[in-house]
């Protein structure tokens, strides 16, 4: 009975995860924030209204998707490994990891059952806004195609995110080490793609930068993928509320994509985050083992084969996803 090792690790860190103060913490701290960004915005709106701009109940409702959307994500980036970041690496602190070698439960099961437990904390996380959304989409101007975009971005940042935090946790073995290594990461590709892309487009006369400098960039993805949800660009804002301006900064030349129309860039992050996922599951399992780490196994292969067949998914949908890097 395979089975019998994993369900109690799973049962443990189902019960870490969801029990104590943290979790709630992290579910005020969404879904308040979510509902403040909602609330500012709105407010921000309303002043233009007394203005005289001249908005709809649609262009409200963008107006406040795309900016709660860009919000949770941000959240989500780095919320994400830190449900992770000190799973394994707690083990060490407490010694408690030797105690698990003892037991039949092996690597996988170990990584996978810490991993489906923050995992589902993020689900809930995510589920737990929608009804913020759901207000939004009262004023119109948003289609379920627009939402699907945006969960399916949140949700694969979210997946890569906890398994990201995971290897930071093996592979320092001390949870502060983890942490500084984690966000030291997440915020040079955060900041040092749109760095890179701003660079680009200074040394090249303000073109637009190419794709492939943001799309590893969670907040460029979900602002192309925010992109057809956005109000009419002649509908004039003051100050800085055009959100427009906000995608544009994040995307850096994907929605100037000219007579080619806007590109897709969050296909492409969606493949590139699929594929690092299983790269870094890989990984973990095998800094998680205490002996022999790298020696070849049944799970390898199995890795290995699904590997394979992600590449062989991917090159078969390249129309698709390599859509969102070029304008053709």
């Amino acid at each position: 009975m395979s089975r019998g090792p994993s369900m109690p690790i799973l049962f443990k860190e189902f019960a870490v995860q969801m029990r104590g103060s943290r979790s709630a913490l992290l579910l005020a701290l969404l879904i308040g924030l979510a509902s403040i960004a909602a609330r500012l915005i709105y407010g921000a709106i309303v002043g233009q209204l007394d203005r005289g701009a001249p908005l709809v109940s649609a262009q409200i409702g963008q107006i406040l998707f795309i900016t709660l959307s860009l919000v949770i994500q941000a959240l989500i980036v780095f919320l994400a490994p830190a449900t992770t970041v000190n799973a394994i690496s707690s083990e060490h602190e407490r010694g408690t990891f030797a105690m698990l070698q003892t037991t039949p439960m092996t690597p996988i099961q170990l990584v996978a059952g810490k991993l489906i437990a923050a995992f589902a904390l993020l689900l809930i996380l995510i589920l737990a806004v929608l009804p913020v959304f759901a207000v939004v989409l009262l004023f119109g101007g948003v289609s379920l195609a627009d939402l699907g975009r945006v969960l399916s971005t949140m949700l694969i940042t979210a997946l890569l995110g906890s398994v990201f935090g995971l290897f930071c946790s093996a592979a320092t073995r001390q949870t502060y080490s983890a942490t500084l290594l984690c966000y030291a990461l997440l915020i040079s590709l955060v900041g040092g793609t749109l760095l890179a892309a701003n660079l680009w487009s200074l040394l090249n006369s303000m073109l637009p930068a190419p794709a492939i400098y943001v799309f590893a960039n969670p907040l460029s993805a979900m602002a192309a993928a925010l992109v057809p949800a956005r109000p009419p660009d002649i509908i004039s804002f003051t100050g800085g509320l055009r959100p427009l301006v906000l995608l544009n900064l994040l995307t850096r030349g994907v929605i100037d994509a000219g007579a080619q129309g806007v590109l897709p860039l969050y296909r492409a992050t969606w493949m590139l985050y699929g594929g690092l996922s299983l790269i870094f599951f890989w990984l973990t399992l095998h800094l998680a083992t205490p002996r022999r780490r790298w020696r070849p196994g049944k799970v390898d292969l199995a890795l290995l084969l699904i590997l394979l067949g992600y590449l062989v998914l991917a090159y078969g949908a390249r129309d698709w996803w390599m859509a969102g890097l070029t304008r053709g």
